[in-house]
């Protein structure tokens, strides 16, 4: 008999639970929509919307994107040969970027291409001469290597880089100058995923232009050209 009524006993206990598990499920999934702004998910695990959504869930970084950007640079150009001068340089700048990435766990790698218009320029005055030197534009094409932090992606990147350069000096010495520099962009960066394809960022970027020769009154002369920028933008992720 005791079997019996132990039998009884656990069906019944296994009935209430059930019954106390279809009577709290929609407050379970009030409860678990309030807690995630009004999303219900798929799962508390990987709260995924079920609705396709992007707010809470994790971030994927693979894809397209593309976007604008704005800055401050300042840096200067080195005259060396004929004459001797160095000529502090800073300005502001703008321009577009696009790239594409690719995820592995939270390693994050990819290709960008940019392009900057500038105001950087500077002049100086020496031995009854005048330097005035241009950076008009800036544009490179780096590699990118990062770790993502969910939305948070922290990054390293460097590749080339070309400027439109522009140098004239007046005064004893007459001489002009008018080239696309070709050197190097290195830096740092990180972007923030306020939404699935809203993306924030903030990037310092180092630029170290190769020397270019011209001549003085017969005498060969060398200018070069280096920038450091500092720039916030914001991106679109494509897909």
């Amino acid at each position: 008999m005791f079997r019996h009524v132990k039998s009884r006993t656990v069906a019944l206990i296994a009935a209430a639970v059930v019954a106390g598990i279809n009577l709290l499920s929609p407050f379970a999934s009030n409860a678990r929509a309030a807690q995630f702004g009004g999303i219900e998910y798929a799962s508390p695990a990987d709260r995924r919307p079920l609705d396709g959504s992007y707010r809470y869930g994790p971030m994927t970084w693979t894809g397209l994107y593309a976007g604008v950007n704005l800055g401050w640079g300042g840096g200067g150009s080195d005259v060396s040969g004929a004459l001797d001068q160095g000529i502090d340089a800073y300005g502001f700048l703008g321009g577009l970027h696009a790239g594409y990435n690719f995820q592995y766990h939270s390693i994050v790698a990819g290709l960008e291409g940019d392009f900057d218009w500038t105001t950087t320029e500077g002049d100086d005055s020496a031995a009854g001469n005048t330097f005035s030197a241009e950076a008009n534009w800036l544009s490179s094409l780096r590699l990118r290597l990062g770790y993502a932090f969910d939305n948070l992606l922290i990054y390293g990147t460097g590749g080339i880089a070309l400027a439109g350069y522009d140098l004239n000096i007046s005064g004893g010495s007459t001489a002009g100058l008018s080239e696309t520099l070709s050197g190097y962009a290195v830096g740092i960066g990180a972007e923030y995923a306020f939404t699935k394809s809203l993306i924030g960022r903030i990037e310092a970027l180092h630029y170290d232009f190769s020397e270019d020769q011209f001549s003085i009154g017969g005498t060969a002369t060398k200018a070069d050209l280096d920038l450091t920028t500092i720039r916030a933008g914001i991106s679109l992720k494509l897909n």
